[in-house]
């Protein structure tokens, strides 16, 4: 429940992680609401068929975007970690939290993950 915007000294994910503002078959939902409500105010007839199909590719497109493994690879995120290893990460975070915080150049935003 963290993200780049709230300043986290470190963020990891689980392989199981998911990061998304809902779920995929509740973003799919809103798209098909909003698809649903537009043609209504146009005054025009929504195809079933082709809004489905819109409905399920972005369904399925926002399932793979909110996979740890691609919000790691988009940087997202400073890394996946074995659920197993998490005491260990854990414990190296709060080792180097607890020392005094290097100022770096002020305009510097940042050092990004090879």
């Amino acid at each position: 429940m963290c993200g780049r915007s709230y300043d986290p000294r470190f963020l990891f994910s689980w392989p199981i992680g998911r990061c998304s503002v809902m779920g995929p078959d509740q973003l799919s939902g809103v798209m098909s609401t909003i698809a649903r409500e537009a043609a209504a105010s146009n005054g025009k007839e929504v195809d079933e068929a082709a809004l489905a199909q819109r409905t399920e590719t972005f369904r399925k497109s926002v399932e793979h975007d909110s996979t740890a493994y691609y919000t790691s690879a988009h940087v997202l995120d400073d890394g996946i970690i074995d659920p197993r290893d998490t005491r260990d990460v854990l414990g190296m975070c709060l080792e180097i939290v607890s020392t005094e915080r290097i100022k770096g150049n002020e305009g510097f935003r940042g050092v990004s993950r090879m």
